[in-house]
């Protein structure tokens, strides 16, 4: 019995939805050839652009999330960083003299700035001595696919991004797939 009123429950809800879906599709008759054209106003994606200009902190918090691989640059031929969803980050970097370097810690996200700051911590943020350990930058997506961070070696936030991008301070990264 308790089923039965459920559907009924959920009928009667949905009868105001679909009369008003079924009075708009009424009001906007289309002919043959407007029917095509509708239809790609409808489906158009937005440009990669519109998105990310419209993003919001969640978003790049959302964004960064999984496995990224490094462009070269300076510091590093070789590369990847995993940021998962809990703060947490693995990078690896294979320098240009061979060696290959680990680090683990926090990554923190303070999206309340233009442009975005990120703290890369080895180990914990926000710790006795982290300052010490932390790398402190800026990030920006450049697309769903493409981010850029960028960080100093002075301990503080850059203020911009660089037009060097092999520059060793900056790390351009490739959504890996």
């Amino acid at each position: 019995m308790n089923h039965f009123k459920f559907q009924l429950f959920f009928i009667l809800l949905m009868i105001p939805a679909l009369t008003v879906h079924t009075k708009e599709v009424k009001e906007h008759p289309m002919n043959g050839n407007d029917a095509d054209k509708q239809h790609t106003e409808l489906v158009k994606p937005m440009s990669p652009d519109s998105v990310l200009k419209e993003s919001t902190s969640k978003d790049l918090t959302q964004l960064i999330v999984g496995k990224w691989e490094l462009l070269p640059n300076k510091r590093s031929s070789e590369g990847f960083i995993i940021f998962e969803l809990n703060g947490n980050y693995e990078m690896y970097e294979k320098l240009h003299d061979g060696t290959g370097v680990t680090t683990k810690g926090e990554y923190i996200l303070n999206s309340n700035v233009t442009p975005v700051k990120i703290d890369i911590c080895l180990d914990k943020c926000n710790t006795t001595g982290s300052e010490w350990t932390t790398l402190f930058g800026i990030i920006r997506a450049l697309s769903n696919e493409k981010l850029e961070i960028h960080t100093s070696a002075d301990g503080k936030y850059p203020s911009s991004f660089s037009d060097d991008k092999s520059d060793e301070y900056t790390m351009m990264l490739s959504r890996s797939k």
